[in-house]
């Protein structure tokens, strides 16, 4: 359920601003599709990200996004452990199988705009309605974290399904 995964990302990352939030559904919908072009160098491209990953101690290997998928930690401290060949193929796999559909994303951002109004965020609903209206406009893209987000908790990590884990 989207409620769930929003309450879980709101404890766990109290600082999301609204691309954050937005991001996590984007992921929970549509996993990590968008990340892949170029197989060539998805796995050369991975373990470097994975060696210059900042470790943060209270990190699980994998957290949950919802609708099946999980983020892989690579900024975890169990992420040693981690077979990059196959964290590479785990995310080919679900870049071929996973697929959202827009009408489902926008149904996803309704439950967003609801949750903010009720306080699970500490940004409000027009600093999310602000945000979404560029969003729109730009036709819904992949979005990055904010760098208030990326200052405070490091993220680094890959979307897969979690039957690949």
């Amino acid at each position: 359920m989207v409620l769930d995964i929003l309450e879980y990302h709101a404890k766990k990352y109290p600082l999301m601003q609204p691309a954050d939030a937005v991001k996590l559904l984007y992921q929970n919908e549509f996993g990590i599709g968008h990340l892949i072009s170029d197989t060539t160098h998805f796995l050369e491209r991975l373990q470097k990200e994975a060696d210059y990953a900042v470790i943060v101690p209270d990190i699980e290997l994998k957290e949950p996004v919802g609708n099946g998928l999980v983020r892989v930690m690579l900024n975890s401290p169990l992420s040693s452990s981690l077979d990059m060949d196959q964290l590479a193929d785990a995310c080919l796999k679900t870049a071929n199988e996973h697929r959202g559909s827009k009408e489902q994303f926008q149904l996803k951002l309704n439950e967003l705009k609801t949750a903010v109004r009720n306080g699970l965020f500490d940004f409000s609903v027009e600093q999310l309605e602000l945000y979404l209206i560029d969003y729109q406009k730009e036709g819904y893209p992949p979005v990055s974290h904010s760098l208030l987000y990326h200052d405070n908790y490091h993220p680094s990590y890959r979307v897969i399904l979690d039957k690949y884990m």
